[in-house]
């Protein structure tokens, strides 16, 4: 990560990914540093802008803003639970800053499993980020686990409904949970019946391409949906979900419509339309 002094004001420069070329960066304006440390596993910093509102950002790499972390998370999260029957038991791997946790509270499930590893995360985001969770990490439902995502998900077999994957990027603490092995113990954990929600990166990029080869050579049915979501410049965000024995294709604009009426479900971008349009895909994409 790079600070510079321009035009009066301190900006924010976004680090590269290791194996990137690095021929372009995206930065912003910093008003206020709200907080900076390292906790065991990285370095975390929320900084107030005038632009995005407050920005997390790990490891020289942006994670959120407040301004349009709705996109993001809304897209990780309803696909997957209106594809699903009726999901009863949920684990999210990462998501520590409690936004993909806000979403699936709104869901009558009965248990929900959040587990990322590294604990300051949370803490940093209750403090600071209040809005993300919104109170959910106080839902009776919840069990918090502060555990390696990769051993978590071997405790488990034929166990969880829907599992979301809601990592960093492909480095440090993240990296192995973006190989096909993992999706295979992920794959173990959920039924047969269940649906995993992946965040899978821009649409373009190298790593995230293969991720979604990966999960589609595990989950014989799979579905792309894509979003922009404006912290994330560069192009489209992709969200991939995938099923062992549910056929995502064959769930009807009808069923997506009805059940989000019947849950009465309060969202701010996601829709059953944009659920259909977002899974349409340029020839260039496909």
């Amino acid at each position: 990560m790079k600070k510079k002094f321009i035009s009066g004001k301190n900006w924010f420069f976004e680090d590269f990914l290791p194996g990137e070329l690095p021929t372009s960066s995206w930065g912003f304006a910093i008003e206020k540093e709200i907080y900076s440390g390292k906790s065991k596993f990285q370095k975390i910093e929320v900084f107030e802008t005038e632009e995005f509102g407050r920005i997390l950002v790990l490891d020289g790499l942006v994670q959120l803003s407040t301004k349009d972390e709705f996109v993001y998370h809304e897209m990780l999260i309803h696909p997957a639970f209106l594809y699903h029957q009726k999901p009863e038991r949920v684990l999210i791997i990462g998501g520590g800053d409690g936004g993909a946790l806000r979403e699936v509270a709104k869901y009558p499930v009965k248990e929900i499993f959040l587990d990322d590893i590294d604990a300051k995360v949370i803490e940093v985001s209750k403090k600071y980020l209040p809005s993300l969770s919104n109170g959910a990490f106080n839902n009776k439902r919840v069990k918090v686990f502060n555990e390696d995502g990769l051993k978590f998900v071997k405790k488990y077999n034929d166990f969880f409904d829907v599992i979301i994957i809601d990592l960093t990027d492909p480095t440090g603490i993240s990296l192995l949970l973006w190989k096909i092995g993992f999706y295979k113990d992920v794959s173990r954990a959920l039924k047969n019946k269940g649906v995993i929600g992946v965040q899978s990166g821009y649409i373009r990029e190298p790593f995230a391409k293969k991720a979604r080869k990966d999960i589609a050579k595990v989950f014989p049915y799979f579905k792309i949906h894509r979003a922009f979501v404006a912290c994330y410049p560069f192009d489209e965000h992709t969200f991939s979900f995938g099923s062992k024995e549910i056929n995502l294709d064959k769930i009807s604009f009808k069923k997506i419509k009805e059940k989000y009426k019947k849950l009465k479900l309060k969202t701010k971008y996601y829709s059953p339309e944009i659920h259909f349009s977002s899974t349409v895909l340029p020839k260039s994409y496909r």
